[in-house]
């Protein structure tokens, strides 16, 4: 009996000292673990409960947070205000010749364009009544005024504005491969028994088009690419959030179909508009090259931009810099060499443009800034021969 009870004691005792051998070994595993570089641990099959229990609460915390974020950038409304400006040459207030508002959600399947005509009526002081609309209060009282009148009309709030000129307009054409004067012509026709209301919703059915046709491919374009054709437009709206709404818009497959695409006039839509659309054949194309109009234009633009810079070259060696900076600084922000077809002349024009502008301008960052641009332009259109200018203008 004794003896059976020897044995088990000294079973018991052997039992204990293994589960204390054991714990130690387990607790030295752990503690050794501590130690071994990041990318080991990865190796190891043994895991404390207890970090494995933080570790997966810390990374559930993070997630969702992650989510929460994710979920109330998705789920915002953006409403982007673009504004098409009408400015003579040299003209540094220009006219809001076209007013639209692109509304879209990336959690929705869906985009609003909210169109209002230019020739919208609005209380404007000391204006005659005649003259007291939307385009005039842009010249009279700027943009920023101009866009609180544009959301008390279409009823939301402007997140943030883009705006971009004619000439602006043919530059990013001719960078997509698509009609420019003909184009930028249909889009500022009023020529029609009911005016601004039709030229607005043409307007609006080409912002349109240009989704459901040629979106996709702008979207497969390198991500420089992009940028250099938002840096034809101006105003608020940062490049990144632009492109998170390319992004989404594409991931929604909203451009793939017509109907994701819902079009509103504000403050009301005429009953006599018509769906007018854009669709010029290589003969409509060869008839307005052949346009007596608008070859005269193009000579005189031509002619006044090779006169502005010829005469601002006189006044830089007369010791006048800043004079000239002063009547070149406009129409150079305008970027008025863009609207010129012939491109051998537009690019001289160009180059010599820019030349003159650094030749009389006092701000260093600024004048890196302009290289810099010209430079990647340069090398996004594949213009070897004015890259290599452009190594000259980095030295003025």
């Amino acid at each position: 009996m004794y003896k059976n009870f020897y044995s088990y004691n000294k079973l018991m005792r052997i039992i204990k000292k293994a589960i204390v051998y054991s714990f130690c070994l387990i607790n030295s595993a752990f503690l050794l673990a501590s130690f071994i570089p990041i990318q080991d641990k990865a190796k190891l099959t043994l895991i404390s409960p207890v970090i494995q229990a933080a570790v997966s609460a810390n990374t559930t915390n993070d997630q969702i947070k992650t989510d929460n974020n994710k979920s109330e950038e998705d789920n915002k409304q953006y409403n982007i205000l673009l504004l098409g400006l009408d400015a003579r040459r040299g003209d540094g207030r220009p006219r809001c010749d076209a007013i639209h508002i692109f509304s879209f959600s990336p959690s929705e399947e869906f985009l609003t364009i909210t169109s209002i005509p230019r020739g919208t009526r609005i209380n404007l002081a000391n204006v005659a009544t005649q003259s007291a609309y939307l385009s005039n209060n842009c010249h009279i009282n700027g943009i920023e005024d101009t866009i609180s009148k544009i959301e008390e009309i279409a009823g939301v709030k402007v997140d943030a504005y883009l705006t971009v000129g004619f000439s602006q307009v043919l530059g990013i054409l001719r960078a997509m491969n698509l009609p420019t004067t003909p184009t930028l012509q249909y889009l500022r026709n009023r020529r029609y028994g009911i005016g601004d209301y039709q030229r607005s919703h043409n307007q609006a059915n080409f912002l349109k088009d240009m989704l459901t046709s040629h979106f996709g491919h702008f979207y497969n374009l390198p991500n420089n690419f992009r940028e250099f054709l938002f840096k034809n437009f101006d105003g608020n709206l940062d490049f990144n959030t632009a492109n998170y709404l390319v992004e989404a818009i594409f991931k929604k497959n909203i451009y793939l179909n017509p109907e994701n695409i819902i079009l509103i006039t504000k403050p009301e839509r005429s009953k006599y508009v018509n769906e007018l659309h854009i669709d010029l054949s290589e003969n409509d194309l060869e008839k307005e090259r052949n346009d007596i109009e608008f070859i005269t234009y193009q000579r005189d633009l031509e002619n006044y931009l090779n006169n502005l810079i010829s005469g601002s070259e006189q006044e830089i060696n007369s010791g006048f810099s800043n004079r000239a900076y002063q009547k070149l600084i406009i129409p150079f922000q305008q970027k008025l060499w863009l609207q010129i077809e012939d491109k051998t002349i537009r690019e001289e024009i160009h180059y010599n443009f820019l030349k003159v502008i650094l030749l009389t301008s006092t701000d260093k960052t600024i004048k890196e800034t302009l290289v810099r641009d010209y430079i990647n332009e340069a090398k996004i259109l594949n213009n070897n021969d004015y890259l290599e200018k452009a190594k000259e203008l980095a030295k003025i």
